[in-house]
C-alpha cells in the first residue's frame, strides 16, 4: 500500500490540473452487504409460496436456496462479509460453492424491482468523512452501477436524503464507468481522476480509461482515509 501510495502521489504531482474523485455506492458509502444479509436471513425460513406468492423469480430463488441449506446441513446465518466474499469470486471470475451460486441468486432477486430495499440501506460509517475530504482536495463525484432502472432512481433518492450537497450533475449511474470517465474530457485535458470502489471489475474499467483505481474496503476504511488525506499534504 505504501509503495502504491507513493506511486498514485508521485503521479498526481507530475499532472496539471483538478482533482475529481469518483465514489462507488455500494459497500463504499452504502451497506449494501450489511441490509442483504438482514434481508436473506428475514425470510430464509418462510414459506416460498405463501411469502412470494406474488412473484416467481424470488419464489424460485429462496425454494432453491433453502434447499442447498438443507443439503449442506446448514444452520448458520448467512453474513455480510460472506456476500462480500461472494461478490468478489463472482467479478473474478472464481469458483464458487453451489450454496454460494444460491445466495447470489437470491440477493438478486431481492433488490431486482425493489426501490425501497436500496432506499432503506444505511450509510457505512466513515463515508461522510471520505466525502468531506474529497471535496477539500478537489472535485467528488458519485459513480454507481445499477441493477436495473428502478434501482438507479432509488440510488438517486437515497443520495438526495444522506448526501444533498452532491449535485444533480457529479452523480452517474452507469455499469460502465469507464466510459462514464471518458464521457467527461477529464484525461483528455490531463487532469486527474480516482475511483475508489470495492469491485475490481469497475476498477479496471476506470483505470482503462486513464483513471486511477483505488480498492476500497468497508472493513479497513482507514486505508483509503489515509491516502486521501495524503493528497492533502
Amino acid at each position: 500500500m505504501k509503495l502504491l501510495l507513493e506511486n498514485w502521489r508521485r503521479f498526481l504531482n507530475e499532472r496539471e490540473g483538478s482533482i475529481h474523485i469518483f465514489f462507488d455506492m455500494d459497500g463504499v458509502l452504502v451497506d449494501f452487504s450489511g441490509k442483504l444479509s438482514e434481508e436473506i436471513n428475514k425470510t430464509l425460513h418462510e414459506d416460498p409460496e405463501e411469502f412470494y406468492s406474488g412473484s416467481k423469480s424470488k419464489r424460485r430463488a429462496l425454494k432453491r436456496l433453502q434447499a442447498a441449506f438443507k443439503e449442506e446441513g446448514r444452520v448458520n446465518p448467512v453474513t455480510a462479509e460472506e456476500l462480500e466474499d461472494i461478490i468478489s469470486k463472482k467479478d473474478a471470475k472464481e469458483e464458487r460453492t453451489k450454496i454460494e451460486k444460491r445466495i447470489n441468486d437470491y440477493l438478486f432477486s431481492l433488490v431486482v424491482n425493489n426501490p425501497q430495499i436500496w432506499i432503506d440501506m444505511k450509510v457505512l460509517p466513515g463515508a461522510e468523512g471520505m466525502v468531506s475530504l474529497a471535496e477539500k482536495i478537489g472535485n467528488a463525484y458519485i459513480l454507481t452501477s445499477p441493477v436495473d432502472e428502478s434501482s438507479g432512481e432509488a440510488k438517486r433518492q437515497w443520495l438526495s436524503t444522506h448526501f444533498p450537497d452532491i449535485p444533480s450533475d457529479k452523480i452517474f449511474v452507469t455499469g460502465e464507468k469507464g466510459e462514464a470517465l471518458q464521457s467527461l474530457g477529464i484525461i483528455d485535458k490531463g487532469e486527474t481522476a480516482i475511483l475508489i470502489d470495492d469491485r475490481s471489475k469497475y476498477i479496471d474499467q476506470f483505470e482503462g480509461a486513464g483513471g486511477i483505481g483505488v480498492p476500497h474496503s468497508s472493513k479497513r476504511i482507514e486505508k483509503t482515509i489515509n491516502f486521501l488525506r495524503n493528497l492533502m499534504t
